[in-house]
């Protein structure tokens, strides 16, 4: 064979075996999301190990922010409600870094179409998630559409997630999967040689139950005070005038709605945040944000738990993350005067 023809046929080869791993990658990636969204899957197998480990068992799932990550000790809840039940009991740690009700939504509707459902929902409401912002949901900025299945992207366009990059994210996943989904793979096989913030590998650091453990168990009043500074700089201007009729209130309702839909029992949840954070929250947010979640409440049925106020500000790292002890102190109230009222009250009634 001439050589011109050996080296056209090498380039054709090498040409049809690049054209067969992007589209067998972009093929697995839409159907693993072990490959597209592996922080939703990690945790998605630790909880059905948990259903499995505990069958039958009243459980109850937390879907929430960073916040619920670190705040929701669920090994610890479970250990209380099942002493207090007088059996077994099942809690599980759903947070999601940089989260949202868009993504609070679309993995209530993964986990529901994957046959896990809990007794109780408790899902967090993230203020600045809410809030009517000029470029879309404020968890827009960090759930892109290379982490959307198909049918879940046109939803969250319609909450108001960037049309064109949203859909341009999908569809480099499925075409061009190598390099749109480089930093996930690379933080699996290989997390060390990618800066933290793109390895997608936070959730392979957290407990059998999902519960992000605090590295630190207490700070300076002045690593605090820097926190809380930085935390400032991050929402204060969204909650100088928030107004929640965002795309995120949006998707709080329908997730409300779905709840409604399932007859799947489900609370509201504002987490524990210090004086110094609250006091970023002017008289009118405040004021517009019970309403709306009372307004919510009335139409869904979905009663809030307001832990806004339960804890002092050692409590947490830069104001509204909890160190280890924060957790404990959270959970322990959380369980005494929502989780068990609820178990209690569903026992009673049967």
């Amino acid at each position: 064979m001439p050589r011109r023809r050996r080296a056209a046929v090498a380039v054709g080869v090498g040409a049809a075996l690049a054209v067969l791993l992007q589209l067998g990658l972009g093929v697995a990636a839409e159907l693993s999301l072990f490959v597209r969204d592996p922080g939703y899957a990690d945790k998605e197998v630790r909880l059905r190990k948990q259903f499995a480990a505990h069958p039958g068992a009243p459980s109850v799932v937390m879907l929430g922010t960073s916040r619920t990550g670190y705040g929701f000790y669920s090994a610890r809840i479970r250990e209380q409600l099942a002493a207090e039940l007088g059996g077994d009991a099942m809690a599980f740690n759903y947070g999601i870094p940089a989260s949202g009700p868009v993504t609070h939504l679309t993995y209530l509707r993964r986990l529901l179409d994957a046959g896990l459902r809990p007794d109780l929902l408790l899902v967090e409401v993230l203020p600045p998630s809410i809030a009517a912002l000029d470029d879309g949901p404020l968890e827009a900025r960090f759930l892109f559409g290379d982490r959307l299945k198909h049918g879940e992207v046109e939803p969250a366009v319609g909450y108001g997630f960037p049309a064109e990059k949203t859909r341009r994210d999908w569809r480099r996943s499925v075409t061009l999967p190598w390099h749109q989904l480089r930093f996930p793979i690379m933080g699996r096989v290989h997390p060390s040689a990618l800066p933290w913030h793109l390895r997608y590998d936070w959730s392979r650091t957290e407990d059998p139950a999902g519960w992000s453990t605090p590295v630190v168990t207490d700070l300076t009043p002045e690593k605090q005070e820097e926190g809380l500074k930085r935390a400032a700089g991050e929402y204060g201007a969204i909650l100088a005038d928030m107004h929640p009729t965002g795309g995120g209130a949006r998707a709080l309702a329908d997730l409300l709605a779905l709840c409604r839909e399932q007859k799947l029992p489900v609370r509201l949840v504002l987490m524990p945040e210090s004086e110094g954070f609250r006091a970023l929250y002017p008289p009118a947010t405040t004021e517009r944000l019970y309403a709306f979640l009372a307004a919510l409440e009335a139409e869904y049925g979905a009663p809030l738990i307001d832990a806004r106020t339960w804890l002092s500000a050692a409590a947490f790292t830069d104001g509204h993350h909890m160190l280890r002890p924060g957790a404990e102190a959270f959970s322990d109230r959380l369980v005494r005067e929502a989780v068990l009222p609820f178990f209690r009250g569903r026992n009673e009634s049967r």
